[in-house]
């Protein structure tokens, strides 16, 4: 809630997109940085420290490397969300097991991670000047296998992670299940898996969302003409 409260307040305040996106910076790094002096203090295992420096990194590194390596400005609403998305899918869901506690936490993430992959990737790949001299069934045909792609990354980067710091997010540790009768799939694979189903799903939402929006900027201009 103070996240979104703090966008709010962000988005009214008489600010270029630069001093917008430090502001948020400097938001989520103080965030990250209190709850990793509290944890330290209160004897949190470790691992979860882990998660806090790997979102301290994902919050200062983000918009400079789409800026000055992708040569892409993201809007401001976009940085924003992907910011929160990436303190709330590292930090605070294993800091206080949000995995496991909330069943729908994890299909809500991945769901909502395939349409962040698509929105962010779309402003990249199509640049104003793209949207000109390419079809609009072209773009989100190379966005949706993008947004597809991401979430089979986005089970690489989560299999690295149980590795680094020990935890557990691929749910390996958990006894087997037993799914159409074969024992063999354990729930770590139909966690994977259904993480994959739920990121391809919130991909072809994304590419909706954006089909929608690209129709009604049409109806817009030509009311305008």
């Amino acid at each position: 809630m103070w996240s979104f409260v703090s966008l709010s307040v962000i988005m009214k305040l008489d600010m270029d997109r630069h001093r917008k996106v430090l502001a948020i910076q400097i938001i989520f790094s103080a965030y990250l940085l209190l709850t990793l002096v509290i944890d330290r203090i209160i004897g949190v295992s470790y691992s979860i420290t882990v998660y806090s420096l790997i979102g301290l990194i994902i919050v200062n590194i983000f918009d400079p490397f789409f800026r000055k390596a992708l040569k892409t400005e993201l809007s401001f609403p976009v940085i924003f969300i992907d910011l929160l998305f990436a303190v709330t899918g590292t930090y605070t869901g294993n800091r206080f097991d949000l995995y496991h506690r909330f069943f729908m936490y994890d299909i809500i993430l991945h769901f909502l991670s395939g349409i962040l992959i698509v929105l962010t990737l779309y402003e990249v790949l199509f640049p104003q000047r793209m949207l000109k001299v390419t079809g609009l069934g072209y773009r989100l045909f190379i966005i949706a296998l993008a947004g597809i792609a991401g979430a089979a990354v986005w089970e690489i980067c989560e299999f690295f992670l149980d590795i680094i710091s020990g935890q557990d997010v691929q749910r390996n540790l958990l006894a087997e299940w037993e799914i159409f009768g074969c024992a063999w799939q354990n729930s770590g694979l139909k966690d994977t898996m259904n993480d994959i189903i739920n990121g391809t799903a919130g991909a072809l939402v994304g590419c909706l969302i954006l089909f929608i929006e690209n129709k009604c900027r049409k109806v817009t201009d030509k009311s305008n003409i």
